[in-house]
């Protein structure tokens, strides 16, 4: 009888040893089922997860050192969770660029084209903040008083310094 349950439970070890990887973790967005144990492990980002015992304890654990770390499955899972970080990023610096374009027609409104040109003549000849001068040409290529080949030329700088997405913030005092 001894042999007989030794036997069945050497076989049962086995059968659940050789149980695919595959079958034993379910793969969400950006979480994992261990329908073994229980455990939920959540995607925190890139290198770590937060592992959700059974017993509602947690706690940090790398991705490498997850019991699927090799499975192709995480490697789908994680070049999808890369690309929507990626989007996630792009779609916040597009939505930054659109504050800072709507803020400078805000700034330059009360002006009209010719004003406009005074105003920088008169920054650029009183040396203003490099940033200032940059913001109102900005607003004078958008009007389209001033070619975007011509901004270097008219700062007066290399054409590696000018760059159209230029956050400023004007100072109050000014």
């Amino acid at each position: 009888m001894r042999k007989l349950v030794l036997f069945s439970l050497v076989g049962l070890f086995l059968t659940s040893c050789s149980k695919n990887d595959e079958e034993r973790f379910i793969f969400e967005e950006e979480r994992i089922l261990d329908v073994e144990t229980g455990d939920e492990y959540h995607l925190k980002n890139m290198d770590t997860m937060t592992v959700v015992h059974i017993d509602g304890m947690t706690e940090p654990i790398t991705v490498s050192s997850t019991p699927f770390a090799e499975s192709e499955k995480l490697e789908k899972m994680m070049a999808a969770y890369k690309k929507k970080i990626d989007e996630r990023k792009e779609n916040l610096i597009k939505k930054q660029k659109e504050i800072i374009k709507e803020q400078r027609i805000d700034r330059y409104a009360e002006y009209d084209n010719e004003e406009l040109m005074n105003h920088y003549n008169e920054l650029h000849s009183n040396d203003a903040p490099f940033e200032q001068q940059m913001d109102v040409v900005i607003e004078l290529v958008r009007r389209e008083e001033v070619l975007e080949i011509d901004v270097a030329n008219l700062l007066e700088v290399d054409s590696s310094q000018v760059d159209f997405d230029l956050e400023y913030t004007p100072d109050e005092t000014q």
